[in-house]
């Protein structure tokens, strides 16, 4: 596992009496939606307010490691590569964010139980979207609120090979795909997605059954009030 490097820019700790830098490790189980998303957050952080003792760490599959996608194998290789060295994570002032979706075509009930239990008993956090990322990018706007919450859960293809509901509106929004996302569409409305996430399911311990999504909490801890 790696961090995702964007020009060459590394942070490092603030050193002398400053208080140092908090890493926020982001790993995303998927390798576009999220990762695009999170770049645009990380690459506007000073427009976003986002707190200046707070190092935002995007982190992806080394190439060995591709097509291991599920959130289990992502937390195997995280503590792989900091036993190796290949991180530099302080369990006392970093936080481990993994952000994954419900999706329980491809995450039974019991995978998702198993992985929390893991994420908690290892001080990882776990950010999760029911039914995918998609439905926290569709909070950016109010027109989600127009959307049947049953179809929304459902998530279903009309046919095969069409894409699903929320994909489908998150097209419809914002002009913009889950695999070529334009974070400038959504870069001034995230104070909005935080306030209408509230008004869906936010609770780790419901999300398994509920329509919602707790991306927007992490962002609200990481933001200057």
């Amino acid at each position: 596992m790696r961090e995702l490097n964007e020009n060459g820019v590394n942070l490092e700790r603030i050193k002398g009496n400053e208080e140092p830098r908090s890493k926020y490790f982001i790993i995303p189980e998927g390798d576009k939606t999220e990762i695009q998303y999170f770049s645009g957050i990380k690459s506007n952080r000073e427009d976003l307010n986002i707190k200046s003792l707070i190092e935002i760490k995007i982190l992806e599959n080394d190439e060995d490691e591709q097509g291991q996608s599920h959130p289990m194998r992502k937390i195997d290789n995280f503590i792989k590569s900091v036993k190796k060295g290949e991180i530099n994570y302080s369990k006392d002032i970093d936080k481990v964010i993994f952000v994954i979706d419900r999706d329980p075509q491809n995450f039974s009930k019991k995978q998702l139980q198993e992985f929390v239990k893991r994420c908690n008993d290892n001080g990882y956090r776990t950010c999760l979207s029911n039914p995918t990322f998609e439905i926290f990018l569709l909070m950016h706007d109010d027109r989600i609120f127009d959307l049947d919450r049953k179809e929304m859960l459902e998530n279903r293809r009309e046919t095969k090979r069409s894409k699903r509901f929320l994909e489908k509106k998150l097209s419809e929004f914002f002009e913009c795909s889950k695999t070529n996302l334009n974070f400038e569409k959504f870069k001034y409305n995230i104070k909005k997605a935080i306030k209408n996430e509230k008004c869906f399911c936010e609770e780790l311990e419901d999300l398994e059954n509920k329509l919602g999504s707790n991306v927007g909490r992490l962002l609200d801890s990481m933001i200057e009030e």
